[in-house]
């Protein structure tokens, strides 16, 4: 990065210092609003609002780190504020985050560079992507777009950010990392809606697709390149009712089908896809009436009643995955392996029994099971953990979401269906499920235990108490047959049996 002219500095580059907890700077000149990116020796990171920074003792003002960002922050960087009229870096530092040797890094384990997204968290974006992502990109979300079309005949067209950058200036947006398409249904009222939903996603399974399913209005097909992950095409569900137009999670806006249908090309990069008739009205329901200005700290603030409407007709099924993500992506890199509770489930075990070890994490257990002898299928709801997992004899993988009740029973039924005494590891997940994923579980537990099976079940305390666990846990026919507390872990430890309710 040059020097900035002497006679067009506007802030006074020790007008920034950082440390790992938060950057103070002076605000400089103008209407101390607006997005300002965060640079770690030039490379964009983060972004935020300029108006968010809260005002400190001695005149500056001061943003704190996200989350995300904090473990990368050990070594040096230049931190620099860029942003403005004419986005102009106006403010640098050189900072020592630790007495670590080295520059600060900030990316994944395979080393892609990452930033903060729009959700808070680490991600890829397109700006730091090979040359090639565009293509892939593209190509991708017109195979998606073909099976939407062309199997179920619905009419698609791009929306959000695959929408704004070409609308605005003619190119996906830099700082964007994915493809978004909505459908528009046939039908008005949520429940067909929905089904709808529920047709497309068995459409795209079939097609060969790795879909994630986050609601019944929203699903997300993910892509590899040269073996890792790289990129994901969203498909939202929309629909007109009484004078309304409503689209999947968080648009509700005045509206009636002529005025979005039917699509008209639209020139993104180098191919047409499907646009709305009007894209004015679909980008201001979509990001308010400051569309137009580029905003790479944009945060969505949808209105309480269209989030409480969208969100009771289409609740979600991933809330809390991206968190488990981290904490798993945690344990794989320390090697964390439970030890004692490690122990205590093994000693348990019949010499012979297959075991589901549900909620896995790093699968060290499931590993260390199946090294022993047994038959194993080690079973999480996140994705990339269950991916990290080394192939090991006798071990296989599965992802299931325990908030999805549709795939949780088929699971049920595929193993029930093996007739097979189960022992069923369920180690640290119960506290973090909410009220229905515990009762997808429980029911879970009881239609895979009818063989005379037994649960090894451990609840960390923070959750809901044992004695409530319990007593939900019996609705299913699930009765605890051995149980021990281990103050010094902070954890309960339960054998759980089924018995027919009388």
């Amino acid at each position: 990065m040059g020097e900035t002219d002497a006679a067009t500095v506007v802030v006074p580059m020790r007008a920034l210092e950082a440390d790992r907890e938060a950057i103070s700077f002076v605000v400089p000149p103008g209407p101390g609003t607006g997005a300002v990116d965060v640079l770690l020796d030039g490379r964009r990171v983060w972004s935020f609002r300029l108006e968010s920074a809260e005002p400190a003792s001695d005149g500056r003002h001061v943003v704190p780190w996200p989350t995300a960002i904090l473990a990368a922050l050990r070594g040096r960087a230049e931190v620099a504020l860029r942003g403005g009229a004419d986005d102009d870096v106006w403010a640098r530092n050189e900072v020592a985050f630790t007495g670590d040797p080295g520059r600060v890094t900030f990316a994944d384990e395979h080393g892609r560079d990452l930033v903060v997204n729009k959700w808070d968290r680490a991600g890829r974006v397109l700006d730091d992507h090979d040359d090639s992502i565009v293509v892939r990109l593209l190509d991708h979300a017109d195979q998606v777009r073909a099976v939407v079309e062309g199997e179920l005949g619905l009419e698609v067209f791009v929306t959000g950010g695959t929408l704004l950058g070409p609308v605005r200036d003619g190119h996906l947006i830099g700082h964007d990392d994915d493809v978004d398409f909505a459908w528009i249904s046939r039908h008005s009222h949520p429940v067909e809606v929905a089904r709808e939903g529920f047709a497309l996603g068995r459409a795209l399974r079939r097609a060969g697709f790795d879909v994630v399913r986050h609601s019944p209005g929203h699903l997300q097909m993910h892509f590899e390149y040269r073996g890792l992950s790289d990129h994901y095409v969203d498909v939202f569900a929309g629909w007109f009712a009484d004078g309304w137009w409503h689209q999947v999670f968080c648009i509700r806006h005045p509206a009636a089908r002529e005025d979005l249908l039917p699509a008209v090309p639209l020139r993104v990069e180098d191919r047409d896809e499907p646009a709305p008739r009007s894209p004015e009205l679909q980008l201001e329901a979509n990001y308010g009436p400051g569309w137009r200005v580029p905003d790479p700290a944009f945060r969505f603030d949808t209105v309480p009643a269209t989030r409480r409407r969208l969100e009771n007709w289409f609740p979600g099924l991933n809330g809390g995955r991206d968190e488990w993500e981290d904490v798993l992506r945690d344990e794989r890199r320390d090697g964390a392996a439970g030890a004692g509770a490690a122990r205590w489930i093994t000693e348990r075990l019949d010499p012979d029994a297959p075991v589901v070890d549900i909620g896995c994490g790093n699968g060290a257990l499931a590993r260390a099971v199946a090294a022993a002898g047994h038959e194993t299928l080690a079973v999480d709801w996140a994705r990339e953990a269950v991916a990290a997992i080394p192939v090991t004899p006798g071990l296989t993988t599965r992802v299931v979401n325990l908030y999805d009740p549709r795939t949780t029973i088929a699971f049920g039924a595929e193993l029930a269906g093996r007739r097979l005494p189960w022992a069923v590891v369920v180690r640290r997940v119960v506290e973090g499920l909410g009220p229905s994923g515990r009762h997808h579980l429980f029911r879970l537990l009881s239609m895979t235990l009818r063989r005379g099976g037994r649960a090894h079940v451990e609840v960390a305390d923070g959750g809901e108490p044992v004695e409530q666990l319990l007593l939900e846990a019996e609705q299913y026919g699930l009765r605890p047959v051995d149980t021990v507390r281990v103050d010094r872990e902070a954890v309960t430890r339960m054998v759980m049996a089924w018995t027919p309710r009388t």
